[in-house]
């Protein structure tokens, strides 16, 4: 109740322009603090009116993303869901206050001006996204870049055409309808996304995968025999296409091995990472682990720590598809894995120094959007410093 009473004092004195600095920070503390989240919903549904002369209605969507993720950052595993307005009130609240506090310091004598200067970020360079882009290696080592490929057919193995669909992805058919294909099991084509890029193929038997960036699939130009053989690196997601007589194999940089009939998951296995996630969304998978297996059902995920178990737990949907569905979601994560993804998909390469223990974030961010404002959000709620030289980014515990 003291807080909710202190709140609305200090806010009331920002709003009528007679906050001191210490009151600007006392104020900022408070809406940064999960712990008072009811007491500022109620106060900012008070003051909707009362802020149009702070011009909250037209703030950016980017400005009111960075002031959202900071106002989030709180305890891990809470998950809530703003109102736009909500946001943008907050973020006006916020980008008004920090102007006030510039202007605020201006009258301060020399000597604590020179403390606001040195703390100052420069600006910081940015990075576009990543976009559809890949390397398609034939069976006779031929590549193809796919991003400067037109639509249309790119190859013929075999009585197998290969194709580009106007959507982008990869897909494969035989050359004539009822023509008996004679490419075999042993022709292997191999896609890879470099970093920056993610792509979308449809196998022979009717398979879609999704890859995501720094990320590769070999698989045959026919599938023959008794199994469906595939190999992966990286991240992907598949849908298989049922064949009860001929299950679909993925093998896991010859870690791992997964066997389905035909189902949805995501297969998470970056090579500089030390685990392998699997995460079942429908179906059933079996997981393979030098002589331990599992069964995965819908909504669990198989942590490889490469040990001598496999850890089932319940699954977070939403984290393990995030990526397909064109987002980050940083659930209270370490920075290093943040910097990683950060750099598979920004194709950027990240240097740290200090000692990044401890250092989580918490966050959701549209991976449509560039970099720069992402990573004013990572300075902004943990206490560390980026700089970027070229397309290096380096980030510095303080």
């Amino acid at each position: 109740m003291m807080n909710e009473l202190r709140l609305t004092y200090l806010y009331r004195q920002y709003i009528s322009n007679r906050s001191s600095a210490e009151e600007l920070q006392e104020l900022e503390a408070l809406l940064k603090n999960l712990a008072n989240e009811d007491a500022i919903s109620g106060l900012l549904d008070t003051t909707w009116d009362d802020l149009d002369t702070l011009n909250a209605k037209d703030i950016s969507q980017e400005q009111a993303d960075l002031i959202y993720n900071s106002i989030i950052k709180s305890k891990p595993q809470q998950k809530r869901t703003y109102k736009l307005w909500a946001i943008r009130i907050a973020a006006s609240i916020l980008l008004c206050m920090s102007i006030g506090l510039i202007i605020y310091r201006s009258y301060t004598p020399q000597s604590q001006q020179k403390t606001v200067i040195n703390t100052t970020k420069p600006k910081v360079q940015d990075f576009l996204p990543g976009k559809n882009k890949a390397v398609l290696t034939l069976s006779n080592g031929n590549e193809v870049i796919l991003d400067d490929t037109q639509s249309g057919r790119i190859a013929n193995q075999g009585g197998v055409v290969i194709s580009k669909l106007n959507d982008g992805q990869i897909a494969y058919s035989s050359a004539h309808s009822g023509q008996k294909s004679t490419s075999s099991a042993d022709q292997l084509n191999t896609l890879t996304i470099p970093k920056g890029g993610q792509y979308q193929l449809t196998l022979p038997d009717g398979t879609l995968v999704y890859l995501n960036s720094a990320s590769s699939l070999t698989y045959p130009t026919k599938f023959a025999g008794t199994d469906r053989k595939v190999t992966l690196s990286g991240e992907a997601y598949f849908e298989v296409a049922k064949n009860p007589k001929m299950p679909f194999i993925i093998n896991v940089n010859n870690k791992q091995e997964i066997q389905v009939l035909g189902t949805h998951f995501n297969v998470e296995a970056y090579t500089d990472e030390r685990v392998i996630n699997t995460t079942l969304l429908e179906g059933s998978v079996k997981i393979l682990y030098k002589n331990k297996q599992a069964i995965l059902k819908p909504g669990q995920v198989a942590i490889n720590s490469m040990g001598t178990d496999l850890d089932i737990k319940p699954a977070d949907i939403d984290e393990a598809m995030a990526w397909k569905n064109g987002l980050f979601i940083f659930n209270n994560e370490n920075i290093t894995t943040v910097m990683k993804k950060i750099s598979r998909w920004y194709d950027v390469e990240v240097v740290f120094k200090g000692n990044m223990e401890n250092v989580n974030f918490l966050g959701n961010y549209s991976r449509t959007k560039s970099l720069a404002s992402l990573l004013k959000n990572i300075e902004l709620m943990e206490n560390v410093n980026i700089s970027i030289e070229g397309r290096r980014i380096t980030v510095t515990r303080l």
